[in-house]
């Protein structure tokens, strides 16, 4: 009786691949793992970014000071420099290698101590300075010393919508470093910034009497209790409506502790695609890790050409998300974050269950930004790499035995993805951004759908829809040049030329013979708009190569548009 039942589960999985693979030659069904790529949040938004303010009170580099023309000199035959923590002596001892083994003034003295002062205020040491000591000065050594600053007290004015004894705490952990830093206060602030509900609007030095100290007085205030987006754009597929309506709002520091609600939503016009998502971060410790955990989930229906099918389904996923920021300045950014998920995927044709499989993984990523000049260019630099670990289980065993048959997916699976993003300031209102996204699975094992890259959409090689082609190694390049043009009363525009490439290839491809490696190419023209809150951005793509539409009926030229309002 068990190898009976275990023949009809067969059969019946194998009488539905033929039925629907006769639908569209080349194409394969839509499933629930490829849904979750059409789900993406927006990318690109326009974003309020709260400016860093200008630290007060920092007494500036003073000039040398000038030759007192008294005459008197004492012979220099070498510096003897104490204090020096942070910084390496011998880097300062070149510095003033010039001034040994001279006759020198007391204004001369005072210039190489301008010039170690000078050094720490170049590297970020604003309260440090060097100066002469009271000293014998004998056998020729002059003693230079230098108070490199420590931080005192924070004096907070909090305004803002986050309890006082957190924004404190976020200000207080950074005295762990014991010196007063560019790096360091600017980590304070931006971490305070980054939290939901608060922002610093003011800081001043205030020196105090204990020598080598210096005191902070910082006021924060509100930032506004929610902020998100509505938008829409033709980016869907052709089979769950192309037209979709995405809303997003942020409810910001409900609790007083930093916290933030996040809730979204997507919706296609036909009404086959729905996806809705809740989250809730807060920060966990004062030097800016914080947690989130979110829940989503998306129900879909084929429609067009597969409607006869009456193929539906839905994902569910939890989430919980850890992110700690090493490194936080006005000008770099390394973050590092670990996401645990838990997927539940099910797929159905006339009522029958195709597919039901679970999924647990664990992810871990690394992002790095930085704004530096490239080429003597003002550029910034995006990137990122992460390493995912998986198990996938099949829970109905004709899903099973059908998986087992062809690619092989159940069980054990790991990956790494990485991408670099370079946006670059050219002469004449001109910008060009470049982008490299990459995926290589591990150990020989091909992955379930919702696992692989796909080298299509929106976010890809725009001609093509995102169920076009997708594997679990790709490599996807974007290339675009913008041009800014003449602002009109708060109406800011640019247009720009772009070329997109992708390849992807099929891991094991023995386990499916008909999968082919493919190579896609577009080239086309962009151009994107802001009025105030609003914005809107338009693509027109064509194919370029050899290689056609298969997913869905024919076509050679796309045109995609987007638009909203942000608040």
């Amino acid at each position: 009786m068990k190898i009976m039942k275990i023949t009809n589960l067969t059969a019946k999985a194998l009488t539905l691949s033929f039925v629907t693979s006769s639908l569209l030659v080349g194409a394969s069904i839509p499933s629930s793992s490829d849904i979750q790529r059409e789900v993406q949040p927006p990318k690109d938004l326009p974003k309020k970014v709260t400016p860093l303010v200008e630290v007060g009170g920092v007494q500036k580099y003073a000039p040398v000071m000038q030759d007192d023309k008294s005459g008197k000199t004492i012979f220099v035959k070498s510096f003897k420099i104490t204090g020096a923590i942070h910084m390496s002596e011998s880097k300062l001892q070149s510095l003033i290698g010039s001034y040994m083994d001279k006759e020198l003034t007391f204004a001369q003295l005072q210039e190489v101590a301008s010039i170690i002062t000078k050094e720490y205020r170049a590297n970020g040491y604003f309260v440090a300075r060097a100066y002469i000591p009271i000293q014998s000065m004998q056998d020729g050594v002059v003693e230079i010393a230098i108070i490199e600053g420590n931080y005192g007290k924070f004096i907070l004015e909090n305004n803002s919508h986050v309890r006082t004894p957190i924004v404190q705490a976020m200000l207080d952990d950074v005295k762990s470093a014991n010196i007063v830093s560019t790096n360091t206060l600017e980590r304070a602030m931006l971490i305070i910034n980054d939290t939901p509900g608060a922002k610093v609007t003011a800081a001043d030095v205030k020196p105090r009497q204990e020598v080598g100290t210096s005191d902070f007085a910082i006021t924060t205030e509100t930032k506004p209790w929610y902020d998100g987006y509505i938008l829409g754009d033709n980016y869907g597929s052709r089979y769950t409506g192309e037209n979709r309506l995405m809303v997003g709002v942020n409810l910001n520091s409900l609790a007083g502790l930093g916290d933030k609600l996040s809730l979204s939503g997507l919706m296609s016009s036909e009404r086959d695609l729905k996806n809705g998502r809740i989250a809730y971060s807060v920060p966990l410790m004062a030097n800016g890790l914080r947690a989130e955990v979110g829940y989503s989930k998306t129900d879909y229906s084929l429609a067009q050409e597969y409607k006869s099918l009456d193929a539906y389904g839905t994902s569910n996923t939890l989430d919980a998300t850890l992110s700690y920021p090493i490194i936080r300045t006005r000008l770099e950014t390394l973050r590092v974050s670990s996401t645990l998920a838990i997927k539940s995927l099910n797929d159905k044709q006339a009522g029958v269950t195709t597919s039901d499989k679970d999924a647990k993984s664990i992810n871990l990523a690394l992002s790095y930004t930085k704004e530096q000049k490239l080429f003597g260019l003002d550029s910034q630099i995006n990137s990122g790499v992460s390493y995912t670990y998986g198990d996938l289980k099949f829970i109905d065993a004709a899903s099973k035995i059908a998986d087992a048959a062809g690619a092989n997916t159940q069980g054990n699976y790991s990956k790494v993805n990485g991408y670099v993003g370079i946006s670059t300031l050219l002469p004449q209102e001109l910008t060009l951004q470049t982008n490299l996204q990459a995926q290589k699975a591990l150990g020989g094992k091909n992955l379930d759908g919702s696992e692989d890259m796909s080298i299509g959409g929106s976010n890809g090689v725009k001609l093509f829809p995102d169920s076009e082609h997708s594997a679990e190694n790709a490599l996807l390049w974007s290339i675009e040049l913008t041009r800014a043009l003449p602002t009109i009363n708060n109406y800011s525009h640019k247009f720009g030329l772009f070329y997109d490439v992708g390849y992807a290839s099929m891991q094991d491809d023995s386990k499916d013979p008909t999968f082919q490696n493919r190579t896609l190419q577009d080239v086309g023209v962009s151009y994107y708009a802001s009025y105030k809150s609003l914005f809107a951005k338009a693509q027109v793509a064509t194919a370029i190569g050899s290689e056609e539409v298969t997913s869905e009926p024919k076509y050679s030229t796309r045109v995609l548009v987007q638009g909203g309002v942000s608040f």
